[in-house]
């Protein structure tokens, strides 16, 4: 799966509900993409685009919770939880390490 599938997926489940294994299932991929985020060699969201994208699934993911109270929605929730902070974390280094090259010449 690759994520603008998940991300579809996940708007999916938001809009029309889903089974508890499919929101695991989908959790699961979200947590191994968050895990995979440190092998790119570039920054991944470098406008925010996606971060934003996150943010909206969360805010759909949440009411779906507030009419259900399935706990399962939620996992997915915080899944893309970690996912954002992953991409966000990944990021800030590769912005701070280009800054740190510029700035490792003036201590030295």
């Amino acid at each position: 799966m690759q994520l603008p599938e998940l991300l579809r997926a996940i708007h999916t489940l938001a809009q029309t509900g889903g089974t508890p294994g499919q929101c695991e299932a989908l959790a699961r991929q979200a947590t191994a993409f968050a895990d995979m985020v440190g092998w790119a060699g570039s920054p991944i969201d470098p406008k925010g685009a996606l971060l934003n994208r996150l943010a909206a699934l969360q805010a759909d993911l949440e009411l779906r919770y507030a009419q259900t109270r399935s706990a399962e929605f939620a996992v997915v929730h915080d899944s893309l939880t970690d996912l954002g902070r992953a991409i966000a974390r990944h990021d800030d280094d590769l912005r701070g390490e280009s800054l740190g090259d510029q700035g490792d010449e003036d201590i030295c």
